[in-house]
């Protein structure tokens, strides 16, 4: 409304200048002033349009032997069947159990290693180092829960249908784990040798943050002084249809993720019964503070990375998303109206709050003396766990509300998407899946990378699997699955990036 009233009162203005003394050519220096504007505006849309009209982006999967592509799908399914919820150290231990089975060469030829907690580290000694740093791949054996969903079969039951994988850890990212090792055995088979170090790094509590699977992994990467040129983690995907445009599949690279961080909101007022209650209980201004916080979120802005992510994204976008990218930084506020229902892009644009729990009284007839409620925040890069909470305590600050850090991470830094490691994988996916685009992003979901930030300067979080955006949508929900093709032509690319190394 507040737009509104200021264009009016423009227009009112405007209008006015016409019975002023030299009215008539100050709105005619104006009149031309913004049709300069508008049409400068038109030209850099229309030139960024011509530009990418005939840019095209073309999913091509590699051929594969049939019974080669069974026996993957074979391994990743009898992954599946464990069951490795995060905290089960019986079914980890099968886990690893099964991949020796699985995968006899790898644990034949490769260093083993078992740090402490049980997670793994396999080095593959190259052949001819000559001072180069090795590289890291990474993958977690562990998977979420499946209590109080509804699978429409057994989660772990790791069956295929129509050429579909299904299961828990079919995506997060048993697809990973077993997409690496295959590779590797695969390699082994046909002679082949890195000309660096190669390391595997698989965790056993990624899902509830790495403090004993990736933490103790990289103690003993430090412990023995070791860093990487490159580690490449789990992460974004292959999309058959970036942002929504099905004639548009592009592979989503990760080069950052968004810190992560929750914080509990208290407040506290007088207990008592439920039949005297005051004008506002502490759930009530409990429900106020949560409701100011969602309807107050954070500045959204416009990082280098998301304005190359954006740029890139341009053939995928309708000519009105298009114009705002292609006017830059100008038009962020337009970008950011017309990107605002899609979730996945507009988190990038600004740190995000989500209220996901919350508490008050024992009994419904007893007003609670606090309630509280907690919020998983993930943090933009440019802010701090410090600001954010400086940000909360100054938006609830006239409330007996209190603001705690229970736990979190900073944001990560961004990794370069210029340069031989990004380069790398970039020609990677394009020897494998064809005239694919390239696409850097920020991670919006935590990895198991934040353990890692000081072993590299170039630290990817990318899955070489395709899968359409509601298959995508299945991790960690109910009905988690792959199909067979996407599985396969990830272990090639897997091999294509080992041997360029």
């Amino acid at each position: 409304m507040t737009f509104l009233n200021n264009l009016y009162a423009s227009f009112v203005i405007f209008c006015s200048n016409f019975n002023a003394r030299f009215g008539h050519l100050i709105n005619l220096v104006l009149i031309l002033l913004f049709l300069a504007l508008i049409f400068l505006l038109f030209w850099r849309t229309l030139r960024a349009s011509l530009r990418v009209r005939h840019i095209r982006s073309e999913l091509v999967l590699p051929a594969i032997e049939p019974e080669r592509q069974q026996r993957y799908i074979q391994h990743l399914s009898e992954a599946i069947r464990i069951p490795t919820v995060t905290g089960d150290s019986r079914g980890l231990a099968r886990l690893q159990e099964l991949l020796q089975r699985q995968f006899p060469l790898v644990f034949s030829k490769f260093e083993v290693t078992r740090p402490q907690g049980g997670s793994l580290i396999l080095r593959w000694k190259g052949a001819d180092p000559q001072g180069r740093k090795p590289v890291l791949f990474c993958g977690h054996m562990d998977v979420v829960p499946t209590d109080g969903q509804e699978w429409k079969r057994d989660p772990f039951c790791g069956e295929v249908e129509e050429g579909v994988l299904h299961g828990r850890g079919a995506l997060d990212c048993k697809n990973v784990v077993i997409g690496l090792m295959e590779s590797a055995e695969e390699l082994l088979e046909q002679g082949f040798t890195p000309g660096r170090d190669v390391y595997f790094a698989f965790g056993i509590d990624e899902e509830t943050g790495g403090k004993q699977g990736a933490h103790a992994i990289a103690e003993y990467f430090s412990k023995k002084g070791i860093s990487f040129e490159m580690i490449l983690d789990e992460g974004s995907n292959i999309t058959t249809s970036h942002l929504g445009n099905p004639k548009f599949p592009a592979a989503l690279v990760g080069v950052a993720e968004k810190g992560s961080a929750v914080f509990r909101l208290t407040a506290r007022t007088k207990a008592g019964h439920a039949a005297m209650p005051p004008q506002h209980t502490a759930l009530g201004i409990l429900c106020e503070a949560v409701c100011r916080v969602e309807g107050a979120p954070m500045h959204k802005r416009m990082l280098p990375v998301m304005r190359q992510c954006m740029t890139y994204s341009m053939p995928a976008m309708d000519f009105g998303s298009r114009a705002a990218v292609a006017n830059l930084p100008y038009t962020s506020p337009l970008l950011f109206h017309f990107t605002r229902h899609n979730a996945q892009i507009s988190s990038l644009f600004h740190t995000t709050f989500a209220a996901t729990q919350a508490s008050g009284s024992d009994a419904a007839n007893v007003l609670p003396e606090e309630a509280d409620a907690t919020l998983n925040v993930r943090v933009l890069q440019g802010d701090t766990l410090e600001s954010v909470q400086s940000y909360l305590e100054a938006l609830l600050t006239d409330l007996p509300v209190t603001v705690e850090l229970i736990s979190g991470s900073e944001p990560s830094a961004v990794s370069e998407t210029k340069g031989p490691c990004y380069d790398r994988l970039e020609a990677t996916l394009k020897e494998t899946f064809g005239s694919l685009a390239v696409i850097p992003a920020i991670m919006p979901a935590g990895t198991d990378t934040k353990h890692y930030t000081k072993l590299s300067d170039s630290i990817y979080r990318f899955m070489p699997f395709y899968t359409d955006p509601s298959t995508f949508a299945g991790i960690h929900a109910a009905d988690e699955s792959i199909r067979c093709d996407s599985f396969a032509s990830g272990i090639r690319f897997y091999m294509g990036l080992i041997k360029k190394l």
